[in-house]
């Protein structure tokens, strides 16, 4: 609609009620307050009002003394106004419809869209600064209460500095004293690029003169914080036997391991290079680097025949080396939240780049699930909020989305003890929601007349990242988490040891568990439930994947729960 079209259509309106506040006889008076921010809207009533400091100029709220003619009252009708059409200041537009009466403005000049007219208008650029003290009065982007900003070359805030110090989206640099990627924590400053010796992005650095103290590196059995996370020799000796963990270097005696290291299993007191070889029982015990066989007994081996790879339930069972005919009796895939799964599932030869770590541990394949597509290159979708239903092993009432689930029923060998299966999880959720409750899992459901009561119970987990944040249960005692990215074998980007390279899941885009084991005992002979379950939690986004490997039984003793490889 054209301006002069909507000014007649105004008029009209106005001339219906004769601008006197009454409307014709046997007419009904439409009040307008078009373009008026105070005054008369023709009907009787009042159009607004004007702070104080500021009076009504025909329509308009403007500062200081008002011509004679001009109705003076905040908010009164302007009784003053001609009934019929006035241009007081000759600019050719009705005082009726001129954005700006008593001053000169054919071209209606109106910067900020406010209705007011640039020459009566003390904020021409709607920032809320007045003209008189702002620096910039027609640049909404520039005043003194405007928040500087990086990049764009604009002195935001008039404090005569572009992209000054602690700018509004600025990033904290850190001096890096001994340069090894970690600078001091209050060394801190936020700067829209680094300057000087401010230039590393990592802080935490508890000893910036040593490069072998930082939180960029491995804890070492030394009897000191190599890591900076307020603990001393973590993870050294996890199993109490007083060997430290053969995967950490060990420097002279530290007190936590007086027996030395070597440790190659340091999460069972029976795995050390003190005891005595079990045969039978798959470990190497004595960690001298062989595991002796079962002891004369015959192994229960797998037996996979035809294709391992494709979107089918017979190649994710061969890729697991779930090939037992007398034991496997039945495997289904489904979505518990009704989803279409589609390209969640597969069974590959192998994911991602070709010198990744992701290469199976057996076989020539391996299962994948996940809560989005497998093949896509970022995370799937945006979020809609469909299809959540409420997760079963939840405390805190969160919903899931997009869950996928690989149920099988297995009859355990007569000369079975329990099993195991290697994994990796991987999330896109990486790291920005560590330590909430707001990422995707991964559940092992384990539900057996004898060995779980017939209950439904989630058989793999660990310690928690961040206990002190979040957890998913206790455990006499201790905080528990499921396998997500709250676990604490979780590698965080700056210190990786897994190569995921090719998954859209890597660094900086995600991260993972890196290969974990669980093992879980079982009764001879028992038939039982196992469901293979991941999904989305409290959306539908950032996606999240795991692979699955080298299902098999276990005879004689073994450790219950999940490991690292590493």
């Amino acid at each position: 609609m054209s301006r002069g079209i909507a000014w007649a259509i105004v008029a009209a309106l106005l001339a219906a009620c004769g601008g006197s506040g009454e409307a014709p006889p046997g007419q009904q008076c439409l009040p307008s307050c078009a373009f008026k921010a105070c005054g008369d809207d023709g009907c009787g009533g009042v159009c607004g009002s004007c702070p104080g400091g500021y009076q009504c100029a025909v329509g308009q709220c403007v500062a200081g003394t008002v011509d004679s003619d001009a109705d003076t009252t905040s908010g009164a009708p302007d009784t003053s106004s001609p009934v019929g059409p006035s241009d007081s200041d000759q600019d050719l537009v009705d005082d009726r419809f001129d954005n700006c009466v008593g001053v000169y403005n054919p071209d209606q000049a109106d910067a900020d869209g406010d209705h007011r007219g640039d020459p009566c208008d003390n904020d021409i650029d709607g920032d809320g600064v007045d003209n008189v003290i702002d620096c910039a009065p027609t640049n909404k982007a520039i005043s003194q209460d405007a928040a500087e900003r990086c990049g764009d070359g604009i002195d935001n805030n008039c404090d005569g500095v572009t992209d000054g110090e602690d700018s509004a989206d600025c990033t904290d640099y850190f001096v890096d004293g001994d340069r090894d990627g970690a600078g001091a924590t209050a060394t801190k400053r936020c700067l829209c690029a680094p300057e000087g010796d401010h230039r590393v992005l990592v802080a935490g650095d508890c000893d910036d003169a040593d490069t072998l103290i930082s939180p960029l590196v491995a804890e070492r059995c030394n009897g000191q914080d190599d890591n900076c996370n307020l603990l001393v020799d973590e993870g050294c000796d996890d199993d109490g036997d007083g060997y430290c963990d053969a995967a950490l270097a060990l420097v002279g005696t530290p007190a936590v391991c007086p027996n030395g290291g070597g440790d190659c299993y340091d999460y069972s007191a029976l795995v050390s290079p003190a005891m005595v070889e079990i045969p039978g029982d798959g470990l190497d015990n004595d960690c001298d680097g062989i595991a002796q066989g079962d002891g004369g007994g015959t192994p229960i081996e797998p037996s996979c025949a035809g294709v391992c790879t494709g979107s089918t339930v017979d190649a994710m069972l061969c890729g697991m080396e779930m090939c037992y005919p007398d034991n496997l009796l039945s495997a289904s895939i489904a979505s518990p939240t009704g989803d279409n799964v589609t390209g969640y599932w597969t069974a590959l030869a192998h994911w991602g780049a070709a010198n990744n770590d992701l290469v199976p541990y057996a076989g020539a394949s391996y299962a994948i699930l996940g809560t989005g597509l497998w093949s896509a290159t970022d995370h799937e979708g945006l979020p809609s909020f469909t299809n959540g239903v409420s997760d079963p092993y939840s405390t805190s009432g969160e919903q899931m989305f997009d869950a996928v689930e690989l149920r099988l029923i297995l009859r355990a060998p007569a000369g079975a003890t329990g099993f195991s299966l290697d994994y990796i999880f991987m999330s896109a959720e990486y790291e920005e929601f560590i330590g909430s409750q707001y990422n995707d899992k991964f559940y092992i459901v384990l539900k057996a007349p004898q060995t779980t009561a017939n209950q439904k119970k989630i058989i793999n987990f660990t310690n928690c990242s961040n206990p002190g944040a979040y957890h998913d249960f206790m455990l006499d005692g201790q905080p528990w988490c499921y396998i997500a990215i709250n676990t604490a074998f979780s590698e965080p980007c700056t210190n990786v040891q897994t190569n995921i390279n090719g998954t859209w899941h890597q660094c900086p885009y995600g991260s993972s568990t890196g290969w974990l084991s669980t093992s879980w005992p079982i009764q001879p002979n028992e038939q039982f439930e196992l469901t293979f379950h991941i999904h989305d939690t409290a959306d539908d986004v950032w996606d999240s994947h795991v692979v699955i490997d080298n299902f098999r039984w276990e005879g004689g003793s073994f450790e219950a729960g999940t490991i690292s490889h590493h």
